[in-house]
């Protein structure tokens, strides 16, 4: 597999793979750690295929015991602490892991438990490089993400090697500029599927990650100091963070200046940001990206003009990869000419063999062309005008929050979860085009008696024993009853009206 091809070249080397606060781990490092932990699965777990989850936030170990398990000819589940315990054990009950790798002291059940001074004695043991015939091998998965699924139970998208060696040879157009010993932004949630552009794309350029955790994040005081002191070379991220960035009027080419592009995806890249990003960073290209977590990562791209800017439409996704086919279709399948708005299917080695465990939602999501290629249907109304495509929103109830895919649905199933809630509608809350927020109506069964204040805190507590805190709805908002459309549902529309 490339990636681990590539750590055994650079570990030759004197290179950082990664900054953490105030640890380094070199390649060599990095790469002998990786040994070590296959060698523990190797021992400890010899006869199971079965992939590992790995429990933590940004532990420098956590792409370790990755590259571990996939050497060990295993994949992994990486799942962050931003995940409660409650929605970590759904997870483990669909997955079935042998082993769990808890990095931060959580009560998790299941069949192992590794915590994290015991996984720091298996680094520790003596090994010999994992040999390359019982690496991962191509139709095997490589990981398993885990996202909001409309039942209120999250749903695991598998990734073989074979798709991420289709990515890598498909955004070679964004990323073959990366310059080894060059400084990648490491922000985003190994949990989420961006990450794979840093510990796939940068690492396999001899890249060093530079790492900001959730604290780092909130604070822009921390953030900034390690943009000043990194010397970021590769900026990848949701539109999100660099909104929170220009908010200072340090944010420019004097506190980036090695910057060589910036790359946005996971949400719509507002021309607002777009607009402000050439100005404070002139000449610096930037490039809008959009793939869906089945399609491994990312599929389209263009780099932004002033000419998209001005134009009456929204900023283009791009065009698809080489390696990757886009079409536009109708409402019965039928392929779109241009100009004409329908659902983006993709077709290509880059899509999902499917989602774990799930063949009522395989059949419904993916699909074998004539010629049997993998297609997905991506359930985003597109348009395509001129080799670029156009996102012009969702055909269901799933919005993307901060770069992070939420079903609406899922947060309504947990809602009804707590006590006293009778029924829940979510409404995703729009600014400059893009979800800025979630808000809730809520049915009660019987009044509370509580404000509106004390009422919202208190179902935001209890919703965090079920949901991350980036699902959680800004507002809570009760209602006498729901309006109903002509179908009996309830009318999101009149309770849009309301936001």
């Amino acid at each position: 597999m490339f990636i681990l091809e590539k750590l055994a070249e650079y570990a030759k080397t004197d290179r950082i793979a990664i900054v953490y606060g105030d640890e380094r781990v070199s390649f060599a490092a990095l790469d002998r750690r990786a040994d070590a932990f296959a060698a523990y699965l190797k021992r400890e777990l010899p006869e199971s295929g079965a992939p590992v989850l790995i429990y933590g936030h940004k532990d420098s170990a956590i792409p370790a015991c990755m590259f571990g398990a996939l050497k060990a000819g295993r994949g992994y589940i990486p799942v962050d602490t931003t995940f409660p315990p409650e929605r970590v054990q759904q997870i483990i009950a669909q997955a079935q892991p042998e082993l769990v790798v808890d990095l931060c002291g959580a009560k998790l059940t299941a069949q192992r438990v590794l915590k994290r001074d015991a996984l720091d004695e298996v680094f520790a043991q003596p090994c010999k490089p994992a040999p390359r015939e019982g690496w991962i091998r191509p139709e095997q998965t490589a990981y398993i993400l885990f996202t909001s699924g409309s039942t209120g139970q999250p749903k695991g998208v598998q990734i073989t090697a074979g798709n991420l060696a289709a990515f890598h040879e498909g955004v070679r157009v964004w990323f073959g500029g990366m310059k080894p010993g060059g400084a990648f932004l490491n922000e985003i949630s190994y949990s989420f599927d961006v990450s794979v552009c840093a510990l796939y794309e940068a690492l396999s350029r001899g890249m060093t990650l530079w790492t900001a955790d959730k604290q780092t994040l909130s604070d822009p005081h921390a953030l900034f100091a390690l943009l000043r002191e990194a010397q970021i070379d590769e900026w990848v991220s949701t539109p999100s963070l660099a909104e929170i960035c220009v908010q200072s009027a340090q944010f420019t080419n004097e506190l980036l200046p090695k910057v060589r592009q910036f790359l946005f995806c996971g949400e719509v890249l507002t021309k607002k940001l777009a607009a402000e990003m050439f100005r404070r960073f002139p000449g610096v290209p930037i490039v809008n990206a959009y793939g869906p977590t089945e399609a491994t990562v990312l599929v389209t791209g263009a780099e932004m003009t002033p000419q998209m800017l001005a134009a009456d439409a929204p900023l283009p996704i791009g065009a698809p990869f080489y390696n990757v086919q886009a079409v536009i279709a109708g409402e019965n399948g039928e392929a779109l000419g241009e100009g004409q708005d329908g659902e983006l299917l993709l077709l290509g080695d880059a899509v999902s063999p499917g989602y774990l465990n799930r063949p009522d939602l395989n059949a419904r999501a993916f699909f074998t062309a004539p010629d049997g290629r993998r297609g997905y249907h991506t359930g985003d109304l597109c348009r395509m005008q001129d080799g670029n495509i156009y996102y012009l929103g969702r055909l269901d109830s799933q919005v993307k929050l901060n770069g992070f895919r939420v079903e609406l649905e899922d947060v309504e199933n947990n809602l009804v979860k707590l006590p006293n809630i009778a029924r829940a509608a979510v409404l995703p809350v729009m600014q400059d085009g893009k979800v800025t927020a979630l808000t809730a109506f809520v049915l009660l069964e019987k009044p509370d008696g509580e404000s509106s204040l004390a009422r919202a805190r208190r179902v935001k507590n209890a919703l965090a024993a079920y949901l991350p805190s980036y699902m959680i709805p800004r507002k809570i908002l009760a209602v006498d009853s729901f309006p109903l459309n002509t179908n009996g549902k309830i009318d999101k529309k009149q309770l849009a009206a309301q936001l």
